[in-house]
């Protein structure tokens, strides 16, 4: 399980930037690693080939007399002196008449079968060379080619130019992790200010200028999105608060909807220990359903409307008037802490409404409401001070029978 987690990760961006460039300089220096060593094998053989070419010739002229008086010990001089001195591995002088004069042999020469490779590579088969007396062959010299200077020469060749090319490699990665730097930071930048934005929700963040033409031309785009998504953000805020307040707003009269109403009625009955006591007024109309049999609902709407502007009118600041649906309204006030201050109240908003309504038509439209009221007590549910208040204003109409 352990491995497939590590195995299923994915890697990161630097990481990927630095396998890229490490192969990519990896194959540059192996490619130029095969082509300088190929020249230089190349080279060691042409002049390995041409070294024996040249011995060849010059000990061919120093024995041409030890050749002709057949002279087999100042030949073997001549040629030992060469050979112990790395010339060739051996060497081989016959007569024309194929008398064997010297057969000399490096004994102190061990091959191995890479030298026997590097050999068979070089030089192919031995070097044979005439020995010319007065335009005539009075000789052969055979002379098969060393390889030691050649392998020496390989070897050291071979580990400077690995140790340089290892060199250049460690160089080209650090010279690559300092030039992805910038890179890489613009990414983080651009990496880092989206995750912000999706933690946050804040789209008033903007990515930051980047020197590199391809990313600029990124961040103009996403700065751009943001900016449209803050746009888009600040009106679905709008909206949503616009929806709220309409949520809880009565739409013919503006006031506070039964909902809103029993909100703040749940509201101050929760912080009645901390407050004042308050009290709750039930307006029930008198005459709603003639004046929209007599006059249409037009009218009646009108009526609904001059009520509540003129209870919204005798309410304070901290008090509450809503249209709890048809003609009844309510208040909560939390101004009026005594009972006299509530009747006169009461007796504000009677004189109040019934002042003449003037309709679309000119009409004059007088009427009235019934009210009722409950002071809040200790223990009280939202439901209890509303029963008790619907029954003190129908107890103020004269009817004995209680809506519950």
């Amino acid at each position: 399980m352990k491995f497939e987690k590590i195995k299923n990760e994915k890697s990161s961006i630097r990481i990927r930037l630095r396998k890229i460039s490490i192969i990519n300089s990896a194959v540059i220096l192996l490619l130029c690693w095969l082509l300088l060593t190929s020249t230089s094998l190349l080279f060691i053989k042409r002049y390995e080939k041409r070294n024996l070419e040249l011995i060849a010739a010059t000990l061919s002229n120093s024995l041409t007399a030890a050749t002709v008086f057949e002279d087999s010990y100042d030949a073997h001089k001549k040629i030992a002196m060469l050979g112990n001195e790395g010339m060739f591995a051996t060497a081989k002088l016959v007569t024309d008449d194929q008398t064997v004069l010297v057969n000399w042999q490096d004994q102190q020469q061990q091959d191995g079968w890479y030298e026997n490779f590097l050999r068979e590579w070089i030089y192919a088969r031995p070097l044979s060379v005439n020995i010319n007396h007065a335009e005539n062959v009075v000789g052969t010299l055979t002379l098969a080619g060393t390889v030691k200077g050649a392998t020496d020469f390989i070897r050291y060749s071979v580990m400077i130019l690995s140790s340089g090319m290892l060199c250049v490699l460690i160089v080209a990665f650090m010279l690559s992790a300092f030039l992805h730097r910038g890179i890489l930071q613009t990414l983080r930048n651009i990496t880092s200010s989206i995750h912000y934005v999706i933690s946050s929700g804040d789209f008033s963040l903007r990515i930051p200028e980047s020197p590199t033409k391809e990313f600029q031309l990124f961040s103009d785009d996403l700065n751009s999105l943001l900016a449209e998504m803050q746009s888009l953000q600040a009106s679905l805020l709008r909206d949503n608060r616009s929806l709220a307040a309409k949520a809880l707003e009565d739409p013919l009269t503006g006031l506070a909807n039964r909902a809103a109403f029993v909100t703040q009625l749940t509201r101050l009955l929760d912080g009645q220990f901390a407050h004042e006591r308050f009290v709750l007024l039930f307006l029930d109309g008198d005459r709603f359903k003639s004046i929209n049999d007599n006059w249409g609902h037009a009218a009646g709407d009108e009526v609904l409307k001059a009520i509540g502007s003129r209870l919204l009118a005798l309410a304070y600041k901290q008090d509450m008037v809503a249209r709890l649906g048809g003609d009844e309204f309510a208040m909560l006030i939390t101004s009026r802490a005594t009972e006299k201050q509530l009747l006169q109240l009461t007796e504000e908003i009677r004189e109040a409404i019934a002042q003449k309504i003037m309709i679309a038509e000119g009409t004059p439209i007088t009427t009235s409401v019934t009210i009722g009221y409950a002071w809040s007590q200790h223990g009280d549910t939202v439901q209890s001070i509303l029963e008790r208040a619907d029954m003190h204003m129908y107890k103020n109409k004269g009817i004995s029978k209680v809506r519950v």
